[in-house]
């Protein structure tokens, strides 16, 4: 299974779901510094919030009821962790190639806030996923498939997305264990 192929719960509520994701990502990359500080500071209030309704509305997000704070952290998110500035060569937060539970590995996210961002759900996992991409902003391992982000905020009650984050997070340290491994067996 590829990363692009992140499972969805039955009765997929939305096919397009990824690539609207892959789209929103070039949306924000593309945002003005004082809009996408805006976005990152908190998409529901003050100026963030234009620049949220303006992405929901040029990418066809209806965001009713409940949707409404996961959309928004899920603009949040990519917006902390796309490059800052206002170099028109910057390039989006999402990299199909890499899956999310492998950067948050390589990021050195320990297994304590690994298992209490999966564990979470509702307005919690949303702060603790705004967190841990605000860590990840701070180190070197930025880029991911944001798609995975994003189906594991919108799908709360759905266990897929959690057990995929997780299976490519510990995929990780045991090759890096297995290579110590076969080194010191030379």
């Amino acid at each position: 299974m590829r990363p692009d192929d992140v499972p969805a719960p039955a009765g997929d509520r939305s096919a397009d779901l990824g690539l609207l994701v892959v789209r929103l990502a070039a949306h924000i990359v593309r945002l003005k510094p004082g809009p996408a500080a805006a976005l990152r500071r908190g998409p529901l209030e003050g100026e963030g919030s234009a620049a949220l309704w303006q992405l929901m509305a040029t990418n066809g997000i209806e965001g009713r009821g409940d949707d409404l704070p996961k959309w928004g952290t899920i603009m949040q998110a990519i917006a902390i962790l796309t490059p800052r500035g206002g170099d028109d060569r910057k390039r989006s937060a999402h990299d199909g190639s890499k899956p999310m539970g492998a950067v948050l590995a390589e990021a050195n996210i320990s297994e304590l806030r690994l298992a209490r961002l999966l564990a979470s759900r509702g307005e919690m996992r949303r702060k603790l996923a705004v967190r841990t991409c605000r860590r990840l902003a701070a180190s070197e391992s930025v880029r991911f498939d944001l798609r995975t982000l994003a189906k594991f905020i919108l799908w709360d009650n759905d266990e897929s997305q959690a057990h995929w984050i997780a299976r490519h997070y510990y995929r990780i340290p045991a090759k890096a264990r297995d290579a110590q491994l076969g080194d010191a067996s030379k």
